[in-house]
């Protein structure tokens, strides 16, 4: 993402100065042109490095909202980047019970010390610790920022969740779905 400083606006738009400090999800260049709800005004109590996170922020969000959590709701998050820590973190702040997926010990600990339940899905059997984190009723909702083109996740995602659960997929995956894991649960 880019911030940077508005050198012009166009007529029909509200909102932003000349000489206001932005940052937009448009093209990476020295001038560039965003429509306007790619762009939003940055507080001049944030640094231009925190301000770099406001485009990844918004893509866990919409993730999020995709989602629908409810307060309590048990979320699994699979992939922990950049986008899929933020998730985490908002889900926790949204009131969510959250179980956080992923092989790198380092992210592991991060999502731990946000509050997560950190789980490696390469030393743990993640289908055994969703069915206990979940008290044996299923998640209620997995969001996925893992980027892959195993066909695993979402397969180990359907096989989490209760019945109507849903399943967000933020990052990439290998999508060949096994009718059954989706139908029998109704998930969304």
């Amino acid at each position: 993402c880019n911030v940077g400083e508005v050198i012009e606006v166009g007529s029909a738009v509200r909102g932003f100065s000349v000489g206001d400090r932005v940052v937009s999800n448009g093209y990476h260049s020295e001038v560039v042109s965003v429509p306007k709800n790619l762009c939003a005004v940055i507080s001049e109590n944030v640094t231009d490095e925190e301000a770099t996170f406001v485009v990844l922020g918004a893509i866990g969000l919409q993730g999020i909202r995709l989602t629908e959590p409810s307060l309590g709701d048990v979320v699994v998050v699979i992939g922990l980047g950049v986008i899929g820590l933020m998730t985490v973190q908002i889900l926790l702040a949204h009131g969510c019970r959250v179980l956080a997926i992923d092989t790198q010990v380092d992210r592991l600990n991060l999502a731990s010390q946000f509050g997560a339940m950190a789980v490696n899905s390469e030393l743990e059997n993640i289908q055994i610790i969703a069915e206990e984190f979940s008290r044996g009723r299923g998640v209620d909702s997995v969001i996925i920022t893992a980027s892959t083109e195993s066909h695993e996740l979402i397969s180990n995602a359907a096989k989490m969740c209760r019945k109507r659960g849903r399943i967000t997929l933020v990052g990439m995956t290998g999508l060949n779905l096994k009718r059954t894991d989706f139908y029998e649960k109704e998930l969304i």
